[in-house]
Order: C-alpha cells, then sequence, then structure tokens
C-alpha cells in the first residue's frame, strides 16, 4: 500500500468500521456517521484527496463516500 492511500484509511479507520481502499486508484471507499463527515472531509483533503461521491443513508444517518486522490 503506498503511503497517501495508507494515511487516508487510517484516518477513516478512525471513525468507521467500513472502508475499502484501492492502491491502484489512490481511492478510498468509508460509510461515516453524518456527525463525523466534516473531520473526514477536511482532513483527507489536507493530504490531497477530494470527494467524487456522496449518499447520505437516512436510517444510518451516516454517508457512504468515495475519495479518490488528486
Amino acid at each position: 500500500m503506498n503511503t497517501s492511500c495508507c494515511r487516508a484509511s487510517t484516518l477513516c479507520e478512525e471513525f468507521s468500521d467500513y472502508v475499502i481502499y484501492d492502491d491502484n486508484s489512490d481511492s478510498v471507499l468509508v460509510n461515516i456517521h453524518e456527525e463525523y463527515f466534516p473531520i473526514i472531509y477536511r482532513e483527507l483533503r489536507k493530504i490531497g484527496y477530494v470527494l467524487v461521491f456522496r449518499t447520505y443513508l437516512e436510517t444510518t444517518n451516516s454517508f457512504t463516500c468515495t475519495f479518490i486522490k488528486k
């Protein structure tokens, strides 16, 4: 796993049990509770990731998001 993907997945794992990372495309798929979304979004932007997909799940009050390295 490359360094940026490792940092991103480690950050996401602090806030979620559901993290999938793809080392080949430097992308992270994560399901996070809505209260943690601003933290994850801000911190991933700091290390060069952009949000490319987000959907809200009302039943769990959570977001499923895909971030890709710029």
